[in-house]
């Protein structure tokens, strides 16, 4: 891994039991600059991966890796170049936007008279630098989100983690939240959960689906003409359509 010109996120027979049941099993990936879709229904593993790749839950087994070097050991190291937006993201409803990013910008170190620029532009990169005086609870749910994504990429991460991004979200808040994702992709590596295909069909580079924990197709996204009969008929096969 190491020598490559962009980072790499790999992980090596990651493994994470709970009670004797195992959520994910021995599942080996590579995730590269790009969007990476991690589809598969509910309780197929998604979110258990997306935890444990962004440090909030540890394995059983197996590693993670960031430019050939195990997660575990670069600690902030890797912190700091990694961002996360949980499915379901905590926050206060009766704080204002540019508090809440105040807040975020110092959980992740972020200081100096530049901060406040920096969180401006990023407001003003998802289009939501006006509603920084409004608090949260006022916001609706497309503009909520793209506030909590702007407060991910606020310190210009290399690895940016979506965890069903567009669950609560209309039709017309689904579509400018692919734009954004897209966009985000262009110069990091966007690992998108979902259990929806149309979120990420027209916008993955990569897609890995996974069923019971484990892995059964890794793919490029091109020539698959439609994505929902793929994905059913991969499940169906247990991943021998490929």
């Amino acid at each position: 891994m190491k020598g490559k010109k962009m980072p790499l996120l790999h992980i090596e027979n990651l493994t994470k039991s709970y009670k004797g049941k195992k959520a994910l099993d021995a599942v080996t990936l590579d995730f590269t600059v790009g969007v990476n879709a991690l589809l598969g229904a509910n309780g197929s593993g998604k979110s258990t991966m997306m935890n444990i790749i962004s440090t909030a839950l540890s394995p059983t087994g197996g590693a993670v890796y960031y430019d050939g070097r195990e997660i575990c050991s670069l600690g902030t190291e890797y912190r700091k170049v990694m961002s996360v937006l949980f499915q379901h993201q905590p926050y206060f409803p009766s704080v204002t936007v540019n508090d809440y990013m105040l807040y975020n910008a110092a959980l992740k170190g972020m200081s100096g008279k530049d901060r406040q620029a920096v969180i401006d532009n990023s407001l003003k990169r998802l289009n939501v630098l006006d509603c920084k005086a409004k608090k949260l609870k006022e916001l609706s749910g497309g503009l909520r989100q793209r506030v909590f994504i702007a407060q991910t990429i606020m310190n210009e991460p290399q690895v940016i983690i979506l965890d069903e991004p567009s669950a609560g979200l209309d039709i017309a808040e689904r579509e400018e939240l692919k734009k954004t994702i897209k966009s985000l992709g262009e110069n990091a590596i966007v690992i998108v959960s979902t259990h929806i295909v149309s979120d990420i069909e027209d916008i993955s580079d990569t897609v890995h689906i996974i069923d019971n924990g484990k892995v059964i197709v890794s793919r490029k996204n091109e020539g698959i003409e439609d994505m929902s009969r793929y994905y059913l008929e991969v499940i169906g096969k247990g991943g021998a359509y490929a």
